[in-house]
């Protein structure tokens, strides 16, 4: 059983730097991942074998109670573990389980079927000044700052959950080798998704031939290179939708696509409605 020190509030927060590797370990409180920098391969250790999988900067997972797992190949990877007790959290539970991505972060799930989520930039950014409250709060423990830290818990719990993260299925391999070059094209992707850039300059990009690019990069995200862009051009589009009131026609040039109609059409299939009724509707 974890101690959670003087107080016994059952939530801290945990910055590591990984050299190489995260020794196998277990533990009986909710742990929740938030990758920042770098890459691992993170393991679980189940009663029929190891399954291993490929996480990076943006990702973010959980680790269940009772649930052994350790990380390799994470040489300078960086992330913050929070971890706290389910009892902390249950009078919102109803609330947090009509969130779509609940199941993919908490829900059950059998052994195998592991989903992570990978979070947009501008997410990240807003997880970050969660965090750091958060930790200033339990670093500081002034009066009521039980209650504050609670709070601020769930304010990270309903961030992650109301974002539109791509919620990638975990496919079960290491991390591969070249992995450093892919995370440098997939920075290029994010920082600029309305750059229009072929398959072969992403591959040549990172020092690869087609095919192996093609793979490492499904192995490291769970989906092609071109539905990683796609989906990136299509969480810029909704921003821009919800924050400003150009026209659909320059949303969709402005975020690389050439073709009003294949935006309409590349929208409905990603957000399940068309660009115009994501705005009025403020979905």
């Amino acid at each position: 059983m974890k101690s959670w020190g003087r107080d016994n509030f059952p939530l801290s927060v945990v910055a590591t730097e990984m050299r190489e590797t995260v020794p196998e370990h277990t533990h009986d409180f909710m742990e929740l991942v938030i990758f920042q920098r770098g890459s691992a391969t993170h393991s679980l250790h189940l009663p029929g074998g190891k399954v291993s999988y490929a996480v990076m900067q943006g990702d973010c997972f959980s680790v269940l109670p009772c649930e052994t797992h350790s990380f390799s190949d994470g040489d300078h990877a960086f992330y913050h573990n929070i971890i706290f007790s389910p009892e902390l959290i249950r009078d919102h539970m109803p609330v947090l389980e009509e969130f779509d991505s609940w199941e993919s972060l908490f829900g059950s799930r059998t052994p195998r079927d592991r989903r992570k989520i990978h979070l947009p930039l501008a997410d990240r950014m807003q997880i970050d000044a969660y965090l750091a409250r958060l930790k200033e709060e339990l670093d500081r423990r002034t009066r009521g700052y039980k209650t504050v830290a609670a709070a601020i818990l769930l304010e990270i719990l309903v961030q992650l959950l109301r974002c539109s993260p791509k919620q990638m299925t975990v496919r079960s391999g290491t991390f591969p080798r070249d992995g450093s070059s892919l995370l440098k094209t997939i920075n290029s992707l994010e920082k600029a998704p309305e750059k229009h850039i072929s398959l072969g300059q992403m591959a040549k990009l990172s020092g690869m031939c087609v095919s192996s690019f093609t793979r490492k990069f499904r192995i490291l995200t769970g989906v092609s290179p071109t539905e990683y862009l796609l989906s990136l051009r299509i969480e810029k589009a909704e921003t821009l939708l919800k924050t400003t009131d150009l026209p659909v026609y320059a949303i969709a040039d402005m975020c690389g696509f050439n073709n009003i109609n294949y935006f309409i059409k590349t929208f409905r299939r990603f957000r399940h409605v068309t660009p115009a009724k994501f705005r009025t509707k403020g979905v």
